[in-house]
């Protein structure tokens, strides 16, 4: 057969052998104690539900008595290859099993294949950075979006304001019912109006707003700027009072993180 040298207890080939057929077992192992213990978990969760028939909860009832004993001979198994790993993982009991009441509590994954923890995603310090990177870029659209729509609301406010009045006086000669009617609704929106006016000077009044100030002109409509600067104030120049600027994260790892956002505004964060 060609076999110049039979592998020895001591061969380095029959050690790195055996050692990938150790991880391949002990990696099936804890896929095989998540796959029961998630399975158990749902079957908890639903047990906990309203309106589940007596027929129902006997089934899921049977279905946790029979998952115990697969648990019990999955955890048998992963706590002989996990000794045998090199350095020795951590063991499971039952004990441990039975107080898993959700998903989160079961961080087994971090053992799993694939070097997840060698991912700079795994980080916590990364992943903090990665939400609060996004929250800024969502919160810079959303402002985005907030300045279109305050200038729309204070427009409809003084378009309100210029022409229910108007309308009311016409009505009042040609359709009295009719103008008495929408004197009644303008009551309710003028009230309403006010609210929000009261509201968009507490935004406007906010420290770095940079939407519009005054109202714009409605497509379709006809003057109306004139009156502007007396149905809505302008709101009082922000001041920095009560900003707290808080201090940089210094040294080796803030520029670490720096590097990682940098990845995360060019979709290569994956690969690092």
């Amino acid at each position: 057969m060609g076999i110049d040298e039979h592998w020895g207890p001591n061969h380095p080939e029959r050690i790195q052998a055996q050692s990938r057929i150790t991880h391949r077992l002990f990696f099936k192992a804890v896929d095989d104690v998540e796959r029961l213990v998630v399975m158990r978990l749902l079957e908890l969760t639903k047990l906990q539900m309203n309106g589940l028939g007596y027929k129902l909860r006997t089934q899921i009832s049977k279905a946790l008595k029979s998952r115990t004993t697969a648990i019990r001979n999955a955890l048998q198994c992963y706590n002989k290859y996990a000794a045998e790993m090199m350095p020795p993982r951590p063991s499971l009991d039952w004990n441990q099993i039975v107080k898993y009441s959700f998903l989160a509590e079961f961080d087994l994954l971090r053992d799993s294949n694939g070097q997840i923890q060698t991912k700079r995603w795994a980080n916590p310090l990364y992943r903090q950075a990665s939400a609060q990177y996004f929250d800024h870029v969502r919160a810079q659209e959303e402002l985005e979006r907030l300045n279109v729509e305050v200038g729309r609301l204070m427009t409809k406010i003084r378009d309100d304001t210029i022409y229910y009045p108007n309308t009311i006086a016409i009505l009042s000669t040609e359709d009295p019912p009719l103008a008495s009617e929408l004197s009644w609704q303008w009551e309710q929106l003028l009230s309403v109006n006010s609210w929000h006016q009261r509201h968009i000077h507490q935004i406007q009044t906010l420290h770095g707003y940079s939407g519009p100030r005054w109202p714009g002109t409605r497509l379709g409509a006809a003057g109306g700027n004139s009156l502007a600067h007396d149905v809505l104030a302008a709101g009082s120049a922000p001041t920095d009072e009560g900003i707290i600027n808080e201090e940089p994260y210094d040294g080796e790892r803030m520029q670490q993180v720096e590097g990682y956002i940098n990845g995360l505004e060019h979709h290569t964060a994956d690969d690092m």
